[in-house]
């Protein structure tokens, strides 16, 4: 019979081992004792390596949800893997993110930080948005946290709503 432990990928730089592992997490974060963020996970892995260096890895995806002091949603996120550097305030999201705000806007992209200090969302890989009227790309966005403010640093591609429909819809015959 073999009894190796089986040590994952994020366990095994210098005894890197969650102190705690928790599945199908529910939480709510706060901001000056109001409640600003709704959060859910399938697994949530907690390090804490020292006072200084604590960090929250969730390795099969988290949905953000932030709300405004009634808890209604302003804003949603989801990434299919995330990390929460606590002492420093700031969130990386890898793979698959999805942000959608209220005026109907959604933000794709495989990479993006979150400084809940600074209340900015930053990116430096390719992203592209969908809007009522445009789809837009680009590589480079920052954006206050709500998503109501945000710009792009190098444009590749803004179509109309209407233009971007038709190239991707089959031709009528006549």
């Amino acid at each position: 019979m073999d009894d190796k432990k089986t040590v994952t990928e994020d366990e095994t730089l210098e005894g890197n081992v969650p102190g705690m592992v928790t599945r199908d997490v529910s939480m709510q974060v706060s901001d000056s004792g109001v409640i600003r963020y709704l959060a859910t996970a399938p697994l949530w892995k907690n390090y804490s390596l020292d006072a200084s260096n604590r960090y929250q890895y969730f390795p099969e995806g988290i949905h953000i949800v932030m709300v405004d002091s009634l808890l209604n949603p302003e804003a949603s996120i989801v990434a299919d893997t995330a990390y929460n550097y606590e002492n420093k305030q700031l969130w990386h999201l890898i793979n698959d993110v999805v942000i959608e705000n209220l005026r109907n806007e959604k933000f794709m992209t495989n990479d993006l930080f979150w400084d809940m200090r600074r209340h900015k969302v930053y990116s430096d890989s390719f992203i592209h948005i969908e809007r009522p009227d445009a789809i837009i790309e680009g590589i480079g966005f920052m954006s206050n946290d709500d998503f109501t403010e945000y710009t792009l640093r190098e444009t590749s591609g803004i179509f109309s709503r209407e233009n971007a429909d038709s190239l991707n819809s089959t031709p009528q015959k006549p």
